[in-house]
């Protein structure tokens, strides 16, 4: 098992079921009136440090706790709860107690440092209007140390910071956990410089995958030319594990802003190893892991990504994203997702990496989006100006010796000057991808290149999107187009401008040829999608791209997750049992695929 397995197995025993913790618990209660032990929060924090073992603190609602600004310095277990109406009730009624900063000094609600392996769990609180000035640490919770902070059914919510508005978890050591739990909302947070709801940084492991949790309309405002991630910034050598499906019928992470990453910006660290990572993942098959409608004045409105490269030190930037949704978020660049890069005037350039559904972006707590459900789309981004002026940006955008792997991606309604931009990626690779009803001034896809980088697309559809170019496609130096379908009638398919022996393109279906190498796997037609306005891009079993490709060795998937290379009965193999595009027909009753039943019974399957 692994030790992000094991976390989150942990996380589900009941605490009796812990060998030496339930009988060994101390319970100090804070309030006034009977049975309280303690009219302060600090004092009870106080108590539970100087006893040995685990211990709680239970906060009634016969006190009002404001202004707060309370230190915990401990080696040991501590749990902070709310939602008590007296020092003696026996349980909490489930409200939430509220913990305030306001009219206080200029301090973080709550300061946490945990040494060893010290466990601090805060539930059932609202921790707000905490506003540690300058470019201080952590509004509502600055958590720092070697051990864990585990915060559930809470609201983290207008407090201000330098960096961390909400909360700052900066690790001095390894083995550092901040586990974001159920029924968590963090929003309305400030922080001057970066990371509006949370801000995390060391070698720290940051955990969100469980129900009814939310980062929403926290900024971070960048006062010094910062503002990385409103949302949450990940700064090596930290990485993030997302997996929340969101709370209130909103996503996981909602109408953040920033300069640069509204949802999320992922940034390396100035040293080696430095490396920042987040992990975006499904855990409800209903409800995908989704950052949407989120805005970066500059760039990144989704996600921003950042490596770090100098003469002496480099440390690698990488977003790995399953089963997702990144969707309606605006920037001038990189609307959707943004993969800057890092220059050295000796060294060069180290570019970020982008991973969607590729191998080794699993987690054992992930699962597949349900049939039916929306999911690995990057719809609706716009590239504009913040006060709504259309740009040139794309909606992805990776730059010099950037990594991405776009497996399984579908790319809808997008607004800009570009789907898909890429200058000088290391390797570039679309596979099983849709792009339609994009709206786009320049090219739908555009891979500059210096030299000797190489962007391949295969088994994509690309249809029916607006295009200001004459072409849909530019590409430069090496250049590899297969088993794909190009449907933009008025459209050049591909302008290249390298040498011919680094141009290959065989198995496509496309509108325009004049383009395109002459070759008999190379033609044109109509292919036969089943209901364009409706946006089903699934083909009709009449279609030329049925059955038209030979097959490929393994388990690859089309972008429905359903198997390859389905022969047709009745359908003559042209070149092999594949078919073009970004779905693979699927044998079921009378023969017709997924999506494709009002055809079925000879009306127009044929």
């Amino acid at each position: 098992m692994t030790r992000f397995a094991a976390r989150v197995a942990l996380l589900l025993i009941p605490l009796a079921a812990l060998p030496g913790l339930a009988g060994a618990v101390l319970i100090y209660t804070v309030g006034s009136g009977e049975g309280c032990s303690h009219g302060t929060i600090q004092s009870a924090i106080d108590a539970a440090d100087a006893s040995p073992g685990y211990d709680v603190i239970r906060l009634t609602r016969s006190l009002t706790y404001e202004p707060e600004a309370n230190s915990v310095v401990t080696d040991q277990d501590l749990s902070i709860v709310g939602g008590f109406e007296t020092c003696t009730s026996p349980a909490s009624d489930g409200s939430k107690t509220v913990v305030s900063g306001q009219g206080g000094a200029e301090e973080p609600v709550f300061r946490i440092t945990a040494n060893g392996a010290a466990i601090i769990k805060l539930r059932l609180l609202t921790i707000t209007n905490g506003d540690e000035d300058g470019s201080g640490f952590g509004g509502g919770i600055y958590f720092t140390g070697t051990g864990n902070l585990e915060i559930s059914e809470s609201d983290i919510t207008n407090n201000t910071a330098g960096y961390g508005g909400g909360i700052l978890a900066v690790a001095t050591g390894t083995n550092t956990e901040l586990i974001i739990g159920n029924n968590t909302t963090i929003s309305g947070n400030t922080a001057r410089y970066s990371g509006g709801g949370i801000y995390i940084a060391g070698p720290l492991e940051m955990t969100m995958t469980a129900p009814s949790t939310i980062v929403a309309f926290n900024q971070a405002l960048g006062e010094d030319g910062s503002g990385y991630g409103g949302g949450m910034e990940v700064s090596g050598p930290a990485i993030a594990y997302i997996g929340s499906p969101g709370s209130f019928g909103l996503p996981a992470f909602y109408a953040n802003s920033a300069r640069y990453g509204g949802g999320i910006s992922v940034t390396a660290g100035n040293s080696d190893g430095a490396d920042a990572k987040v992990e975006l993942f499904t855990t409800d098959p209903a409800l995908p892991v989704s950052v949407t409608g989120n805005s970066a004045s500059e760039s990144g409105g989704g996600i921003y990504i950042k490596p770090y490269e100098s003469f002496f030190d480099s440390a690698e930037a990488t977003l790995c994203a399953t089963d997702f949704r990144i969707d309606d978020n605006l920037a001038q660049e990189g609307s959707a997702i943004h993969g800057d890069d890092s220059f050295d005037g000796i060294i060069g350039y180290r570019g970020s990496t982008l991973l969607l559904n590729a191998l080794g972006c699993t987690q054992p707590s992930a699962v597949q989006c349900a049939p039916g459900v929306p999911c690995n789309t990057i719809w609706g981004n716009g590239a504009s100006t913040v006060g709504g002026e259309p740009t040139d940006g794309a909606a992805i955008r990776m730059d010099y010796n950037g990594i991405i792997y776009a497996y399984r991606t579908d790319m809808r309604a997008n607004r800009g000057g570009y789907a898909m931009r890429t200058t000088n990626v290391t390797t570039g690779y679309a596979d099983g991808c849709l792009l339609a009803d994009n709206q786009v001034s320049q090219q739908l896809i555009s891979n500059e290149q210096v030299e000797f980088a190489a962007f391949s697309i295969a088994n994509c559809t690309i249809a029916h999107n607006i295009i200001g170019s004459t072409d849909v496609i530019h590409a430069e130096d090496i250049f590899v187009l297969t088993n794909s379908i190009i449907d933009q009638p008025g459209n050049l398919a591909l302008a290249f401008s390298g040498d011919a022996d680094y141009l290959h393109v065989s198995n496509v279906l496309s509108s325009d040829l004049t383009s395109l190498p002459s070759d008999p796997s190379i033609v044109t037609g109509d292919p036969a999608f089943v209901d364009v306005a409706s946006g089903n891009y699934h083909l009709r079993l009449a279609s030329p791209a049925i059955d038209f490709a030979p097959p490929v060795t393994g388990d690859d998937r089309d972008l429905d997750g359903q198997p390859r290379d389905q022969d047709m009965p009745g359908v003559p193999n042209e070149f092999g049992v594949r078919d073009l595009g970004a779905y693979e027909r699927q044998q079921g009753p009378g023969d017709c695929g997924a999506g494709d039943t009002i055809f079925c019974d000879g009306f127009d399957g044929q």
